[in-house]
């Protein structure tokens, strides 16, 4: 996959990392329900909400937000 969507790029450092959704939801501060949209691409995070994802996932803010980026419909 050259680009995953930003869904898929969360869902895969978050199992990476062997977190839960409700752990994300809980560093990111929001509902968990709130993660599986994102993943499932029913809704793009805010720019805050993905410098949240980004710490708490270890990797750099500019991975999500190109793939925010690219994964316009």
């Amino acid at each position: 996959m050259l680009h995953p969507t930003l869904g898929t790029l969360i869902r895969v450092h978050r199992e990476t990392l062997e977190m839960s959704r409700a752990e994300l939801a809980r560093q990111v501060g929001v509902a968990g329900s709130q993660v599986t949209r994102w993943e499932a691409g029913e809704f793009k995070p805010s720019l805050t909400a993905m410098v949240a994802i980004a710490r708490a996932l270890d990797i750099p803010a500019v991975e999500l937000m190109a793939a925010a980026a690219v994964d316009v419909p």
